[in-house]
């Protein structure tokens, strides 16, 4: 595998508000252990059921900060793969995130009784 670059793209809608339905699922809590454990990411392989991984990084940028995911471009994909810049400031940002996402998920469900 052979990488032509590391970029970070300039920010898209930056006062847009973060939307919380593209982060609160289990397929986005695998992605970010899997961005947490050093993995890179994208929308071919390890996209760990997201069917598109943008909304959710972009969603994940809003949170920790849009300069602590990189874009990597790569020789032969059609797709960026994502990584995550390994500061102690960027990784405790995942991991209040991924605490955040994981409390939401083990709450019971809501029904009509």
């Amino acid at each position: 595998m052979k990488i032509i670059k590391r970029y970070l793209p300039k920010p898209k809608y930056p006062d847009t508000p973060l939307d919380w339905k593209y982060l609160k699922t289990k397929e986005v809590l695998c992605l970010i252990e899997k961005l947490l454990n050093g993995e890179m990411v994208n929308q071919v392989n390890n996209n760990c059921g997201v069917s598109k991984i943008t909304n959710a990084i972009a969603h994940i940028r809003k949170f920790i900060g849009y300069e602590n995911i990189v874009n990597v471009r790569v020789d032969g994909l059609r797709c960026d793969l994502y990584e995550l810049v390994r500061t102690p400031k960027s990784i405790k940002k995942m991991q209040e995130l991924k605490s955040i996402i994981s409390a939401y998920l083990n709450q019971p469900l809501k029904g009509k009784r």
